[in-house]
């Protein structure tokens, strides 16, 4: 665990960004990090230069990261946009804040943090303004816009950076910063409310398991609609209510429709799918 250091600013009118330097003079200047040089080529492990945060930028001593197929998707090219490169993937990661810029306000040293897809955006056009983040025209993304999680230290934008409760694992949370939040805002839109149906497609996956786990906790009651394969004793472990195996199902559509309990309309039609 870190050491909490005292904010201590620089002269405002310094136009170079500013960080914690006394913290910052401890940290190694250079650093592993998994690197590729063109989509599709070679994935390799070399040491690279330790980043300095921006006025607005945390840096993070990167302890965990997920693993995404979104960071394949990179890798093959698949996104639009101009890429720079050498780039380091990954938007999963959680660790330690160990240097800030002179704007930011919201973290100090030694805190705990995430970093997640969303590595920054404008604030100020209309989708920001809107709580839509994602939607921002002028958004950052960890590993395709910025060096993501794959290294030991990374960049974040303090405005989009997750503030990590003290005393869990930070192993868990990691996916969460993706696959988690991915899951909780749709379970979140979908308007179902506590003691309803909800209906989690695909639910023995990553992010299937992660839903049904959110669902419960929301007090929804869960039907579990993927593939057999053994999954229906996953899933009820995890905590859904009913199964619908989609190998062996003759009707997926309405069997989901009309989940009975004990033979009886129990809360109804499905009020939402996932």
């Amino acid at each position: 665990m870190f050491k909490k250091l005292p904010t201590t600013l620089n002269h405002p009118k310094t136009l170079f960004p500013i960080v914690h330097h006394r913290f910052l003079s401890t940290l190694p200047k250079f650093q592993k990090a998994q690197v590729y040089d063109r989509f599709n080529g070679p994935i390799e492990l070399r040491e690279i230069p330790v980043p300095i945060p921006g006025p607005n930028d945390i840096l993070i001593n990167v302890k965990y990261s997920g693993v995404c197929h979104t960071d394949l998707h990179v890798w093959k090219g698949e996104f639009p946009g101009a890429v720079e490169f050498p780039l380091v993937g990954g938007h999963e990661g959680v660790g330690y804040v160990v240097a800030k810029g002179s704007h930011v306000t919201n973290f100090e040293i030694g805190e705990q943090a995430g970093i997640k897809w969303i590595n920054g955006t404008c604030l100020c056009c209309e989708m920001c303004k809107k709580g839509f983040e994602p939607n921002c025209s002028n958004a950052e993304n960890s590993g395709l816009h910025r060096n993501g999680t794959f290294q030991e230290f990374a960049l974040v934008k303090a405005t989009e950076a997750p503030k990590i409760p003290d005393g869990v694992d930070l192993a868990k949370v990691a996916p969460i910063l993706c696959a988690g939040v991915t899951v909780y805002r749709g379970l979140k839109e979908s308007n179902v409310r506590p003691g309803e149906i909800i209906a989690i497609n695909g639910a023995g996956g990553g992010l299937g398991s992660l839903a049904i786990q959110y669902a419960k906790a929301m007090g929804m009651e869960v039907i579990a609609v993927c593939k057999g394969l053994n999954q229906e004793e996953h899933v009820k472990r995890l905590g859904a209510d009913h199964f619908v195996d989609v190998d062996t199902s003759e009707d997926v559509v309405k069997e989901v429709i009309e989940v009975r309990f004990f033979g009886v309309w129990r809360y109804g039609p499905t009020k939402g799918v996932l």
